[in-house]
């Protein structure tokens, strides 16, 4: 994926915990800004946090269903 992300904003949802929090970590590792969307806005929250301590750029969400 090796430069195909930098520069792009993404939305992953259900990034919160899982298999959502690992996409979203990895897109921003590839210099993507994530959009980390979940219905959990704490766990949200908590990804985005980790995501910007690890010199990334990312937003939490809360989505509704």
């Amino acid at each position: 994926m090796s430069g195909l992300v930098a520069g792009k904003s993404i939305i992953v949802t259900g990034s919160g915990r899982g298999i959502g929090e690992g996409i979203a970590r990895d897109l921003a590792a590839e210099g993507a800004r994530v959009a980390v969307a979940d219905i959990d806005l704490a766990a949200a929250e908590r990804v985005a946090a980790a995501i910007g301590k690890d010199g990334g750029e990312a937003i939490a969400l809360r989505v509704k269903m």
